[in-house]
């Protein structure tokens, strides 16, 4: 399985990094905002996107538009917002 992760801190975002690694799930990428996780996610196509609900650069509701965007756009990634 081959996952991206969105999550502004790094302290977060290095957690399950090393926790699904451990399990022998490959994170294909681990980003910080959501230009980043848009771009991730079309360079590979990951089985699952763990998004943040709030991302840069307002810290609103970015990681819920992204997952919703993603959901529409690529019917076989499921954003768990």
């Amino acid at each position: 399985m081959r996952v991206v992760i969105a999550e502004d801190s790094a302290l977060l975002r290095d957690g399950p990094v090393q926790l699904l690694g451990l399990r022998g799930v490959e994170v294909a990428a681990a980003v910080g905002d959501t230009e980043s996780l848009l771009a991730a996610v079309a360079e590979h196509a990951p089985d699952v996107a763990v998004i943040d609900i709030r991302l840069p650069p307002t810290q609103t509701d970015e990681g819920v538009r992204a997952a919703l965007r993603l959901r529409a756009e690529r019917r076989r990634v499921r954003g768990r917002p």
